[in-house]
């Protein structure tokens, strides 16, 4: 048996402490990607893209252009910088393009009685076709078509929910699982295709999976015969996948590939000592179960849902949004835009870092403080109300499992009186914990209970990605998280992604020029607390207050 050592679950478990990102983890294709280069940090602006104009540079991509040489000097030398992009960001080389499809006999599928969680059964009512999220790199050695279906056959096997599906009935959904002696992987060469023709062609096979229909996951390879490795692209269902879920594959799959193709055979490459997202979900259905009106997770989420942005109550529970963005919102569901900057070195960050654990506080309290500070500079508000994803893996045997892992907090930030840096810093991190352990019941449960089918409209996620097991292999693996295109009038997604190049905030936002304007003061404003708290020599006495910028 290959059992996680505890020394590689404790590593494992720091890398998810507070992470994950919402269900919506979405981009859309941009235009144009505009580069600002800072002492030490590097901007990249992205708007719609013109149809018929392609990046030829992929290097100057959205959210990863190469870093200046004032970034390097400050600290960023590029190692592990892992970002969240769409496949059109991802340099996919010409070559032979091949899709690998799961496959299973029907003598494997049977009958599974483990209930649905509330998050698989909230996202079939309400997520389409087509949105999906996944990770692409570029695998060394050479290509072995047979070697890597049976490293494709063992992730799938090893992983109990990339084998299971849904199938409705008369009253809700029944699960149906396959036997792991049933299953294989089919591949389908589509031949060569250029750069372009490729990304296209394997983005609308990705765009083809569905919640409803197995496989909820497919891979999709381009080989290119006079370079050294080749691309591998995969796609999931979110019902099977979080975002830890995709950093965790880069190092997973890069193993199977080379224990298959030196001599490792099925039955070893099959066995991993890890849990069942299957398992969790039945647990997670009866803790929801258990969840009545009186329960303090229902009674939070009421007061939290039933104010508005100034904290005055409201007669219909509903989700609060960005308040500098909020003027700037589409009149119906448009593609949204996208901005990533990093915000501070890897110097910086782990300076301010230090600074932090003196005062017994985190980074995330740090960048969740500075995102209320902008929002006070730029709109004068003092409470900042959003939506955080925390990770529900606290049983170490999850810890290294494919599925979704995620639960949802109400933020209520409030910095009336607050005058400076260090105490909107502690009420950031006072307001992170007195709501984190809501995080554990299921957010769908709670919704029923209270009547709203709205959804989030303002997320915070926070991530670091420093522990995530094989995240030193990345750069050379040029491995990058992937998600589809996202189509909302209003929404606000942040991550604040930590990683040794630096911190990063990413954003998705509203596709229109009142809400681009809007974000990018925000982020600028964001940035700018942050260096303030890195570099003041006395950041207790910093005055929270101050212009915008």
């Amino acid at each position: 048996m290959n059992r996680s050592s505890p020394k590689v679950r404790r590593t494992a478990e720091r890398s998810i402490s507070c992470m994950d990102t919402p269900p919506e983890v979405l981009r859309v294709k941009p235009r144009r990607a505009v580069v600002v280069h800072t002492p030490g940090m590097v901007t990249i602006i992205t708007s719609r893209r013109t149809p018929g104009r392609r990046h030829t540079d992929p290097h100057r991509r959205a959210g990863s252009a190469r870093l200046s040489p004032a970034a390097r000097a400050a600290g960023n030398s590029g190692e592990c910088s892992m970002e969240y992009s769409e496949l059109h960001d991802y340099p996919i080389p010409a070559g032979i393009v091949t899709t690998w499809t799961p496959v299973a006999s029907p003598a494997a599928w049977r009958d599974d009685d483990r209930d649905l969680s509330y998050d698989h059964e909230a996202h079939l009512g309400r997520d389409a076709d087509g949105a999906w999220i996944g990770s692409a790199m570029r695998l060394p050695g050479p290509y072995d078509p047979d070697v890597l279906r049976r490293a494709l056959r063992a992730w799938i096997v090893r992983h109990e929910v990339l084998r299971t599906t849904v199938q409705r009935r008369d009253v809700g959904w029944a699960r149906r699982t396959a036997e792991t002696d049933g299953v294989d992987v089919r591949q389908e060469v589509l031949g060569h295709r250029s750069g372009g023709e490729a990304r296209e062609e394997v983005a609308q096979f990705l765009a083809a999976l569905s919640p409803v229909v197995w496989p909820h996951c497919v891979f999709a390879t381009v080989v290119d015969p006079d370079a050294s490795g080749f691309v591998l692209v995969f796609g999931a269902d979110h019902s099977v996948m979080d975002a830890y879920s995709q950093l965790l594959w880069f190092a997973e799959m890069a193993d199977l590939y080379r224990r298959a193709g030196t001599g490792a055979d099925d039955a070893e490459l099959a066995v991993l000592d890890v849990g069942s997202h299957v398992d969790f979900a039945e647990s997670d259905r009866r803790s929801g179960d258990d969840i009545a009106d009186d329960h303090v997770a229902v009674t939070t989420w009421r007061e939290f849902l039933t104010l508005d942005g100034t904290g005055a109550p409201v007669d219909t529970p509903v989700f609060p949004h960005h308040p500098d963005v909020a003027g700037g919102a589409a009149a119906t569901a448009c593609p949204q835009r996208s901005l990533s900057t990093w915000v501070l070195s890897g110097v910086s960050t782990d300076l301010l870092a230090g600074q932090l654990r003196q005062r017994g506080v985190g980074l995330q309290s740090a960048g969740i403080a500075a995102l209320a500070l902008a929002a006070r500079r730029r709109s004068g508000i003092e409470r900042l109300r959003f939506v955080l994803p925390l990770h529900t893996r606290h049983d170490p045997r999850h810890v290294g499992a494919v599925g979704w892992y995620v639960g949802l907090c109400p933020i209520d930030l409030d910095l009336t009186g607050a005058t400076t840096v260090a105490e909107a810093v502690q009420r950031a991190d006072q307001a992170v914990r007195g709501a984190k352990d809501l995080a554990r019941h299921p957010f769908p449960r709670i919704a029923e209970l209270l009547g709203i089918d709205d959804t989030p409209h303002f997320v915070v996620s926070y991530v670091d990605v420093r522990h995530v097991p094989g995240a030193e292999q990345w750069p050379a693996q040029q491995a990058r998280a992937l998600r589809s295109p996202a189509h909302a009038p209003d929404e606000v997604y942040l991550w604040l992604i930590r990683s040794h190049v630096g911190l990063n905030i990413s954003a998705r936002y509203p596709g229109t020029d009142l809400a681009d304007v809007a974000m990018r003061g925000y982020v600028a404003n964001a940035r700018a607390v942050l260096s303030e708290m890195v570099w003041d020599e006395q950041p207790e006495q910093l005055a929270a207050t101050g212009s915008a910028r």
